[in-house]
């Protein structure tokens, strides 16, 4: 079997991904900050071990952070990406990148990308002064990288952009903070006339396993996500009436720089696997939920 590495792996994707491949009989290496792998410092990558599949989910993420320590998030973004291709470039089979649907926000926020949003269209950071790009600036340049690491050493690539992947144990996004939030008594609802796509953790994995093993979906950009529209303030009241709390939710506008509408065209990943989300967000805020 194949011996793949797991970045990000105590990360929520990186975790569920990191349990399924070692349940199907996969040698997976694991390396993440929170577990002293700092993939920011080269000589802790240089000495990571050889294998066949890189996949780099790590990445410093979670909306406060984007305002409160951008240069952070920048830095631990950028560096682990650059000595991961300068360690493994040219030596493996694939490396499969984690991008973001925050890639495409400026373009949103400018009225010019289509939603929903294919993977072909331009990347615009709309306001450069707004510390929220220091995440989707620096997954944009992380694109960059492992593209230019194909173009100079042939090094196979995919890139997927995933759209609001959720479900248990996950922590530090829209679902879990909002079910804590209520649970404190806050009924607040920022954002609430946005709208976004979420896609259940399950269907994730069965959408990056089906194109990690298929050489024919190399060195491609994917949407992964579901084209189901949600508003997130009936997304709220599902997650208030899961939890048994009793109340009228208040709605208030979003951060500056959040996107109202997120919605991936998932047409290209579809003609390239045979794949569908199949799980319907009232089960999977069941699941997520319920050890919550």
């Amino acid at each position: 079997m194949n011996k793949i590495l797991i970045t990000g792996s105590d990360g929520f994707i990186g975790r569920h991904y990191s349990d399924f491949l070692i349940q199907q009989g996969y040698t997976v290496i694991t390396a993440d900050k929170k577990s002293g792998v700092d993939l920011s410092d080269w000589n802790t990558v240089r000495d990571l071990p050889d294998v066949d599949y890189v996949v780099h989910l790590a990445a410093f993420n979670g909306t406060k952070n984007f305002y409160s320590v951008p240069y952070d998030v920048i830095r631990d973004n950028i560096l682990p990406t650059q000595f991961l291709l300068d360690r493994y470039s040219g030596k493996v089979e694939l490396f499969v990148h984690a991008g973001t649907c925050e890639s495409y926000a400026g373009g949103v926020n400018l009225g010019i990308t289509p939603i929903p949003t294919p993977e072909d269209i331009a990347l615009i950071i709309d306001d450069v002064r707004n510390p929220r790009w220091s995440y989707g600036g620096s997954k944009i340049v992380n694109e960059l990288q492992v593209i230019a690491a194909y173009h100079q050493y042939r090094q196979n690539f995919q890139i997927i952009r995933f759209h609001n992947i959720y479900g248990p144990g996950q922590v530090e996004h829209f679902i879990p903070e909002v079910a804590q939030r209520f649970l404190s008594g806050d009924l607040t609802v920022y954002g609430g006339n946005e709208s976004r796509s979420f896609c259940y953790i399950d269907d994730a994995i069965d959408a990056i396993t089906q194109l990690m093993f298929d050489p024919g979906t190399y060195n491609q950009i994917f949407n992964v996500g579901c084209q189901e529209e949600h508003q997130i303030l009936k997304v709220a009241e599902m997650i208030k009436n899961i939890i048994g709390v009793v109340g009228d939710l208040e709605n208030v506008p979003g951060r500056p720089g959040s996107v109202n509408r997120r919605c991936p065209d998932i047409s290209k990943l579809k003609k390239f696997i045979d794949w569908d989300p199949t799980t319907l967000i009232e089960d999977g805020l069941k699941l997520t939920l319920e050890n919550l």
